[in-house]
């Protein structure tokens, strides 16, 4: 059973987890991209550009919602 507190504010969210989230997601994208460009040719084909863009999504959605 959940446990509520009547009459206080709710938490304010950091804009550093929000920062956070999107440089980690530039930053594995980029990676990926690299990475991808060393295993295939350069540039990279466009569903391996898909797939790190994909990536590089979850891994920022997963940073944000885990900062909170």
């Amino acid at each position: 059973m959940a446990i509520t507190i009547k009459d206080t504010a709710p938490r304010k969210r950091n804009i550093a987890s929000l920062v956070g989230g999107y440089v980690i997601a530039a930053g594995s994208f980029v990676l990926w991209v690299l990475c991808a460009s060393q295993l295939t040719q350069w540039p990279p084909s466009v569903p391996w550009i898909a797939a790190g863009a994909v990536f590089a999504t979850a891994i920022g959605v997963w940073i944000r919602l885990a900062d909170l």
